[in-house]
């Protein structure tokens, strides 16, 4: 069965990923989802032509790229999901993204997400496996959990809401962002299915890109170290966690604004 594929926020990281993967997968699989309407100061970061100002972000990309399109914000409960599915998050606040893994640890489909600042750019991976472990982005971006801001359900606003003023983009973090997404979405869709299961804990669940620094974090940084006896038999684990990244200033450990 193909997967279905779920673009959630069509505007600075939504518009450049989806032509990536209307290439790299097929269109008829492709979903976009946004309520948000295309204004002009969009144009210089946003992958829309001057036609499209006024018209519905989905709505337009979906007619260059022959996927569907919902126009709609998304949220807890919009649809039902397959465990084939992919729901691949681009959207400027953290309700959306925390909607997105519920609907994951209830449907088991698997989810990406896109993060970015004026000069960073991150994405990361999460599937319900790795529900409440350190691989868990509730876990290493807890204001998911908590934090509300730019919700544009709540407070009447798109992506170029408050959040938006306060980070302002570059269009180069855009689609670097949507890079860094397309990088990890071949990888985990295409390439991970093929490998052995010993293969699966080196490869990365996050990727954060700055000025000057790429990151790559691996799932065998990020869980438990086995302890040993003198003979180097396996005693069990503790709670101590190898981890060898370097914090690049990551662009998810605030409400960033990808969309």
């Amino acid at each position: 069965m193909k997967s279905n594929i779920y673009i959630i926020g069509c505007g600075g990281v939504g518009s450049w990923l989806a032509p990536a993967l209307a290439l790299l997968t097929s269109p008829e699989q492709i979903t976009l989802i946004d309520m948000d309407t295309l204004e002009e100061k969009n144009l210089d970061r946003q992958l829309f032509k001057p036609k499209d100002i006024g018209r519905s972000k989905a709505e337009a990309l979906a007619d260059v790229y022959k996927c569907h399109s919902l126009n709609e914000w998304f949220c807890e409960g919009l649809m039902e999901f397959q465990e084939e599915d992919w729901l691949i998050v681009c959207v400027d606040n953290h309700r959306a993204r925390k909607a997105a893994i519920e609907e994951c640890d209830r449907y088991g489909c698997r989810a990406m997400f896109a993060a970015n600042e004026t000069h960073s750019a991150e994405a990361y991976f999460y599937q319900r496996d790795w529900k409440d472990s350190l691989l868990d982005p509730r876990v290493y971006f807890p204001d998911i959990l908590t934090d509300r801001s730019g919700d544009p359900r709540s407070r009447g606003i798109g992506c170029v809401g408050e959040a938006q003023k306060e980070n302002p983009q570059l269009v180069t973090s855009n689609a670097l962002a949507a890079a860094l997404l397309g990088h990890l979405f071949a990888l985990w869709h295409l390439h991970a299915p093929t490998v052995k299961a010993k293969t699966i804990p080196s490869l990365p669940f996050r990727l954060v890109a700055n000025r000057t620094r790429l990151e790559t974090h691996l799932i065998k940084d990020r869980q438990p170290k086995v302890q040993t006896n003198e003979r180097g038999s396996d005693t069990g684990t503790t709670n101590e966690v190898v981890d060898n990244s370097r914090p690049a200033e990551p662009a998810g450990a605030v409400a960033s604004t990808a969309d």
